[in-house]
């Protein structure tokens, strides 16, 4: 036995109950991260804030307790982490290291600090013009990662952080934790193919039709979830509400959504290139709405524009 501090080993990450969300003690090191304190969850796992020898802050994500031997949702995440480390883009989250310790795979993202987009959407309305602001920022963010070849598939307010900049706040699209790869990354990440037709996956308030239907989705599926976002920024409302989300994917499928100008009345800031936006993102036939993000974007500053003379 040796009694000299070097030989002293790192204790090993403790899991501390497989019901609990998260499974590590704080003081813990993993790889070469010391955890602190946990943050909460993401779509495929808990995540914890954790410090490099430099003190240096990042957010560690593990996947979820109970399927660390689960190989499809271990290709999944592999998947997340290197779709995350090709990306670079302000209105993203930037993924720093990934790394595998007993037989696990973790990775570490820049910790981001605010408030989601759905808390302060818990306030009320937003003024139109912050609406399509967050808006842009969030298409910005979302046209680098398509070119790239990925698509989010779980956008919702609690997916998008926004940072306080000093005077304006930045949003920041998180937990690609549903990322869909497509076309020339899929093969350079290699591998098979993880999403099936006939598989359903994502937030039944934000799902575009043909997700909800579970066949395989584009970027324009994203972009249906950000028009969803508008619509309940401008209006406190989702255009459909159900207790059961099999009846609330239906509704996303078959029923019309009410028309902004029907719930804004005569609001002067209800104006119809703004109208004429919604009514795009949120059409149930791909085919109809946006073909890309910056076509979105084009719209967006279009409605903006269209402010410019209400009072």
């Amino acid at each position: 036995m040796c009694a000299a501090p070097t030989c002293a080993r790192t204790p090993r990450p403790v899991i501390i109950g497989r019901e609990a969300d998260l499974q590590f003690e704080p003081g813990v090191r993993v790889g070469k991260y010391r955890l602190i304190a946990p943050i909460g969850r993401g779509g495929m796992g808990g995540v914890w804030q954790v410090e490099d020898d430099a003190g240096r802050d990042f957010a560690l994500k593990s996947p979820a307790m109970g399927f660390e031997h689960d190989a499809e949702l271990n290709r999944r995440f592999a998947r997340e982490a290197n779709a995350l480390r090709l990306l670079d883009h302000p209105n993203l989250v930037a993924a720093v290291d990934v790394f595998v310790e007993a037989g696990r795979l973790f990775l570490v993202m820049e910790r981001v600090t605010g408030r989601t987009l759905g808390k302060a959407m818990a306030t009320g309305a937003f003024a139109p013009r912050s609406a399509l602001v967050l808006g842009r920022q969030i298409v910005e963010g979302l046209g680098h990662a398509h070119a790239h070849g990925f698509v989010h598939r779980d956008l919702k307010p609690d997916n998008i952080m926004l940072i306080d900049m000093g005077g304006w706040e930045r949003a920041k699209v998180i937990d690609f934790g549903l990322v869909k790869l497509l076309g020339d990354a899929e093969a350079a990440l290699g591998g098979g193919k993880l999403t099936r037709t006939g598989t359903v996956s994502g937030t039944p308030a934000y799902m575009a039709p043909e997700q909800a239907l579970g066949r395989i989705v584009d970027a324009r599926a994203d972009l249906y979830a950000v028009g969803v976002m508008l619509f309940e920024l401008l209006t406190s409302r989702l255009p459909f509400t159900h207790a059961d989300p099999a009846m609330l994917m239906r509704m996303h499928i078959k029923a019309p959504p009410p028309r902004l100008d029907t719930l804004a009345g005569t609001q002067a800031w209800c104006t119809p290139p703004l109208i004429s936006l919604i009514d795009t993102a949120l059409a149930k036939d791909p085919a109809r709405r946006f073909p890309s993000a910056a076509a979105m974007r084009a719209a967006l500053d279009d409605a903006f524009r269209s402010l410019d003379d209400v009072s």
